[in-house]
């Protein structure tokens, strides 16, 4: 997962330097920064949990804790970064404002309230010998709605960009190559997002209702990483 991160760091990092970094200060680009790099310090926090051969039922029990609503806070972040993406895809569109408000605040409290619910209901063991790191011992299928509400919300998302891209298409037909290339860009960037996070929610849903307690790992740093990767078009 880190080396899925540092990656796409370098990959991406001159255009991050260019559009971003001297552009003016707003809320915007601190959501922006948030989301680019707090993925590392979970991440790191998640391999240091899964490698140290000494770690005590105790540490466990705290990072899987933070990871999980860190983690769960970035996903969120980075849901804002595309809700005001798609907020200003409709020209500032009050209409949308008030779609996308009412299909994610029960998104954000649902996700909260089972968040909380999970992690207080976690428990975990420390694995010495030919397995280390932390493994949970049991837990509740809550998470999984976690993920079902993320992907609706998210889905009402692609839907407006589909939408959108549709009717910019027909009335406009793009003014020049220029403008042809930033709106397919645009419009592109916001749907391969879905397919890409779509297989990995669907593989979460899956891992939590069928994998044994023993075989589960989780996925909500692979998520994130995911949601944080660049949106700069």
């Amino acid at each position: 997962m880190l080396t899925l991160l540092t990656y796409d760091y370098v990959l991406s990092f001159s255009q991050e330097v260019a559009h971003v970094w001297f552009s003016k200060w707003g809320l915007v680009k601190v959501l922006y920064f948030w989301s680019r790099y707090s993925p590392f310090i979970d991440t790191i926090l998640a391999i240091q949990e899964q490698i140290n051969p000494h770690i005590s039922s105790t540490s466990c029990h705290r990072i899987m804790v933070f990871n999980t609503i860190f983690a769960g806070l970035g996903i969120g972040i980075s849901d804002l970064i595309l809700l005001a993406r798609t907020y200003a895809m409709y020209q500032n569109s009050r209409k949308v404002l008030v779609i996308l408000i009412i299909s994610w605040t029960p998104v954000a409290i649902v996700n909260m309230v089972v968040a909380f619910a999970w992690t207080s209901s976690l428990s975990e063991i420390t694995m010495n010998g030919s397995v280390s790191g932390c493994l949970p011992v049991e837990e509740n299928k809550t998470g999984i709605v976690n993920y079902v509400f993320l992907l609706g919300g998210e889905t009402i998302v692609v839907i407006l960009t589909v939408w959108q891209a549709f009717q910019n298409f027909y009335k406009h037909k793009f003014s020049s190559q220029a403008t042809h290339m930033v709106i397919e860009t645009f419009y592109r960037d916001g749907i391969l997002f879905y397919i890409f996070i779509l297989p990995i929610t669907l593989g979460n849903i899956a891992v939590l209702v069928y994998a044994p307690v023993s075989d589960f790992i989780p996925n909500t740093s692979l998520a994130e990483e995911i949601n944080s990767f660049p949106k700069l078009a």
